[in-house]
Parts: structure tokens; C-alpha cells; sequence
């Protein structure tokens, strides 16, 4: 059984059994598997800032390993919640990077999963005044944006 239909038939005994038919898409890019959900009513698997999302994608990574042997960064979205995440966390850093051109000091971002922080690094990544950086252990790991020197 290749990756995309074994995603699809898990995915589908999950929702059987919570009594949920959404529509779902799997597509695999390079060593990301990306996977669409869209339904009525879903919020509450998104749960509370992502978490359920992200409980569910860790099933999916752990179960694709398991029974496939094989490792894949699997990317979960219900309803289009990560893409409007990441138009909020883009305009979150613009606000922080505003912050540290006018101060010209270091400023400390309030913590982050790592899918969150990989949207600031690869945001700043386009700026030539400002750099980021991680720091902290586990739940309180944070970006620190500060000027270039």
C-alpha cells in the first residue's frame, strides 16, 4: 500500500469512528506530505490554538512510520486553518520587525511550535536589516529578531 492511499484509509477510519465524511487530499512534494481535510463543522479538530490539528498530524507521522517504515514531514490542514495561521504570523513578524528597526535591539517573540517559528525564519530570511534565531527548551522555544550588524 503506497503512503497516499494508506493516509487516506486511516484518516477515514479516524472520522467513521468520530461520525465525520470530510473531503480529503493528500499530496506528497520532495519529503512533505501535505494533507487537505475539508468539511462542515471541523473546528473542533482543529481544538484550542492548533492543538488537536497538531495531535492528529503526530498520528498520521508516527502511523506512516510504523507501518511504512518510512519517515515523511506531514503537513495537516482542516479548512484552510494553517494557511490563515501563517498570514497571521506573517503580519505578527512585521510587527515585531518593526519593533527592532526603531529600537535597533533584539526582540523576543512570544513562544512558538516549531511549524510557527519556520514561518518567521523563512520570513525574515528576506530581510537583509534583520536576522532571526531560536532559543529556549521545548514549549518556551521562542525567535529572537534582531538588526544585522
Amino acid at each position: 500500500m503506497n503512503k497516499d492511499n494508506f493516509v487516506i484509509t486511516l484518516l477515514k477510519e479516524i472520522f467513521t469512528h468520530i461520525g465525520e465524511d470530510p473531503d480529503i487530499e493528500v499530496e506528497e512534494n520532495e519529503n512533505v506530505l501535505s494533507i487537505d481535510i475539508r468539511g462542515n463543522n471541523l473546528n473542533y479538530l482543529i481544538g484550542y490554538r492548533g492543538q488537536a490539528l497538531e495531535a492528529l498530524q503526530n498520528i498520521i507521522s508516527m502511523a506512516l512510520y510504523r507501518n511504512l517504515d518510512k519517515y515523511k514531514t506531514v503537513i495537516v490542514d482542516i479548512n484552510g486553518y494553517k494557511e490563515g495561521k501563517a498570514d497571521r504570523i506573517r503580519d505578527m513578524a512585521r510587527k515585531y520587525i518593526d519593533k527592532v528597526r526603531f529600537s535597533r535591539n533584539e526582540v523576543e517573540m512570544p513562544r512558538m511550535n516549531p511549524w510557527e517559528r519556520r514561518h518567521i525564519h523563512v520570513l525574515i530570511s528576506e530581510y537583509d536589516d534583520i536576522e532571526s534565531e531560536s532559543t529556549g527548551e521545548g514549549k518556551d522555544r521562542r525567535v529572537i529578531l534582531k538588526p544585522k550588524k
